[in-house]
């Protein structure tokens, strides 16, 4: 078998393990949620929501939170293609395909700004005050951090309190970003 037909046979297992009719629910949200770009993404987003200046209103800063997440993404999606488009190991890669391929390992960057985006529009719709949709989407972000640590935790077969500790701790990073914004402001 050529270097081609290795490479695509190789990305053909990769996706069919992962989307096969025998994966479980669970293995296929798996695949598609635990990436590093959904944890960098809601990272970022915590980042952003605990950086904004206090006294903006929540749709000011549901706009910039849209805006920036939305500029990450373009710039990840732009250096993903560049850096995969060419030849990879004697296989040649067209700027499509990069392209394609940047665009769905990139989305976790998007998908990670969707529900702190949508508690900020909690207040700026007036369902809840905005000073409570501000903490509400930042604790958002650190639930989000707790799920995806169990989720790959627990992707690796731990036992539940090995999945327990590893969400807690990657929680914890939220947490910390919360701190830092009490202590820097």
């Amino acid at each position: 078998m050529d270097a081609e037909s290795k490479a695509t046979s190789e990305r053909a297992d990769e996706v069919a393990e992962a989307t096969a009719p025998t994966a479980s629910l669970y293995q296929r949200l798996r695949h598609e949620l635990v990436t590093p770009e959904s944890i960098y993404g809601t990272i970022i987003v915590s980042a952003l929501i605990v950086l904004v200046e206090d006294g903006e209103s929540d749709f000011s800063l549901l706009v910039a939170v849209a805006a920036t997440s939305f500029v990450f993404w373009v710039a990840h999606v732009f250096a993903s293609t560049v850096a995969h488009h060419g030849k990879r190991d004697g296989v040649e890669i067209p700027l499509g395909e990069a392209l394609g391929r940047a665009v769905r390992h990139s989305s976790g960057l998007l998908l990670a700004a969707i529900i702190p985006i949508g508690a900020l529009a909690l207040g700026a719709l007036g369902v809840l005050p905005e000073d409570d949709a501000y903490v509400l989407a930042l604790f958002v972000g650190v639930a989000v951090l707790f799920v995806l640590g169990w989720l790959a935790f627990a992707e690796r077969g731990s036992r539940w309190f090995v999945c327990l500790l590893g969400a807690v701790g990657t929680a914890l990073l939220g947490v910390i970003v919360i701190l830092l914004k009490a202590f820097f402001h």
